[in-house]
């Protein structure tokens, strides 16, 4: 009876601390972050459109790479050049071509378990272990903690179908769908003030740890392992209070609209990149995931079709035009999401741009969405990237990465298992993934990884 009390205590003190203390805040301090001024660092960003990007023919069969996609090399022989011809989608990223590495030779997971790919896409191949969004935000936190990965989810699981691409160990994550909340979130406590309360208001939690004691010298076995778990929850939240920098940066101003109505589908998804811009260009994280929809969707695009929902335009039921303009809407918020990340100051280099030092990376769980396969799948790395993506000699590369393949595919032969280009990605921003399996990077990627 008395450890039923003191749950319940437990309990109600911890919707307290959830009621009374926002436990987040924004920005950065540039009293705190003068040391590190002019110190380049990575931000990176991982924006996944569901349901592929149209890399095989309208018609055709699977597996002949001769889609949308991907870039077309001047001499059919080149597997590495600076001289090829954007595709119909990719070419919504002209403007950008410049900063663009296209990676074609890329198998994922198991390769062709369908809409099942939002398992694996940010993960390792045998999707046990943390996506590589969360590696790289423990590995290199920005001033608040507690948004150490941010997760955007424009139109993601508003169908109550929560197929979310972000993975902590085994646990799925749940992305921000509505960005005016996202915008609460990330600045909802700018003032120093209101960090000093925060952090004075964390020892609200103090009763919770003494409950927890008490309860762990009665316990034993799998029950006192899950009261461990929950403890360590629990100080990491008081870490993340007490670690947050406080903040010049303000909220944004943005306009408030249904979040699951297509009429608003535009705006909803602007918001979304105008609050993860904002949270970069302040510091507040180095490392964000935009998931668009999710896989199989069923929210129209109405710039495309008003009848015809997105999964049923990449299974091509509607006609080529919708199936085509479809995949070319989704690469073009990726665009616009440059676009806005373009506007912003780098918050560590002066006089720098936040795209300078921003590395953008566009993919989805699946190669194709009508034969639903992963096998080639579309991947572009954007940006400046502090210097350490090589994309030629400016005029953007087209990179055939097939000859380091660990894979052997049945109709495409040799390719490179995506875990490989997590990896690869993470050494370049000075960490590792946990990953069983082959982890070794993949050459000709980034200037400081070999």
């Amino acid at each position: 009876m008395d450890i039923l009390k003191s749950r319940r205590r437990f309990l109600m003190q911890l919707a307290a601390a959830g009621t009374l203390l926002p436990l987040s805040s924004s920005g950065f301090a540039k009293y705190l972050l003068q040391e590190t001024k002019e110190q380049p660092q990575l931000k990176v960003v991982f924006f996944v459109v569901p349901d592929g990007l149209a890399v095989d023919s309208y018609s055709g069969s699977a597996h002949n790479s001769d889609g949308l996609w991907f870039p077309k090399a001047a001499r059919s022989a080149d597997t590495d050049t600076g001289d090829f011809t954007l595709n119909l989608v990719s070419q919504e990223l002209a403007d950008y071509r410049s900063q663009s590495l296209y990676l074609q030779g890329l198998i994922l997971g198991p390769g062709n378990i369908g809409h099942d790919g939002w398992k694996f896409v940010l993960r390792d191949t045998s999707g046990s272990k943390s996506s590589i969004d969360r590696v790289l935000g423990d590995a290199m936190p920005g001033t608040q903690p507690s948004h150490r990965s941010l997760f955007a989810g424009p139109h993601a699981g508003i169908d109550n179908t929560p197929w979310y691409v972000s993975w902590d160990d085994n646990k799925i994550r749940t992305p921000q769908q509505d960005p005016v909340r996202l915008n609460e979130s990330v600045f909802g406590g700018t003032a120093r003030a209101v960090r000093d309360l925060q952090v004075r208001n964390a020892h609200v939690f103090d009763p919770i740890r003494a409950d927890i004691a008490e309860l762990r010298g009665r316990l034993a076995g799998a029950q006192r392992e899950k009261l461990v778990t929950h403890l360590d929850s629990l100080e990491q939240v008081v870490k993340d209070i007490e670690g947050a920098v406080p903040s010049d940066c303000g909220p944004l101003t943005l306009d408030q609209h249904p979040i699951s109505s297509a009429q608003f589908r535009n705006q909803v998804q602007q918001s979304h990149h105008k609050v993860v811009a904002a949270a970069l260009a302040c510091g507040v994280t180095r490392v964000a995931t935009v998931q668009i929809g999710r896989s199989a969707e069923s929210l129209n695009i109405l710039d495309v079709s008003a009848s015809t929902n997105p999964h049923d335009c990449a299974h091509r039921y509607a006609g080529e035009r919708e199936w085509r303009e479809s995949r070319q809407w989704y690469v073009r918020q990726v665009k616009l999401f440059m676009d806005e990340l373009a506007k912003y100051d780098d918050p560590h280099v002066p006089g720098d741009k936040l795209l300078k030092h921003t590395l953008v990376v566009l993919t989805s769980e699946m190669a194709d969405g009508a034969p639903e396969h992963m096998v080639d799948m579309p991947l572009v790395l954007m940006g400046g990237a502090s210097g350490l993506l090589n994309v030629g000699n400016g005029n953007g590369r087209y990179f055939n990465i097939k000859s380091q393949g660990d894979r052997s595919h049945w109709a495409k032969g040799s390719l490179v298992d995506m875990q490989r280009i997590w990896s690869t990605i993470a050494l370049a921003a000075g960490t590792t993934v946990p990953y069983p399996g082959d982890v070794s990077p993949v050459t000709g990627i980034f200037s400081n990884v070999s």
